[in-house]
């Protein structure tokens, strides 16, 4: 995995399914063990649901502060 971010960042939906994407490819040629693969598709799959939790998030506060402007 030579895609390593800063620990500091957050990653996208994008950059989740491109680390998915590269699991399976180096599980399938030998690089990484299934058990391994196993653990970043977990990790994976949790974060993808906590990126989606943010951007509802996000939408339904600017749906508030559009309605709290029209009132």
């Amino acid at each position: 995995m030579e895609n390593q971010k800063n620990t500091k960042e957050y990653m996208n939906a994008e950059e989740t399914a491109t680390l998915l994407s590269q699991t399976m490819r180096d599980m399938v040629e030998r690089k990484i063990t299934a058990r391994h693969a196993l653990a970043v598709s977990r990790i994976a799959i949790a974060l993808a649901k906590v990126i989606e939790v943010a951007d509802l998030n996000v939408r339904v506060e600017f749906l508030e502060q559009v309605l709290k402007k029209k009132k």
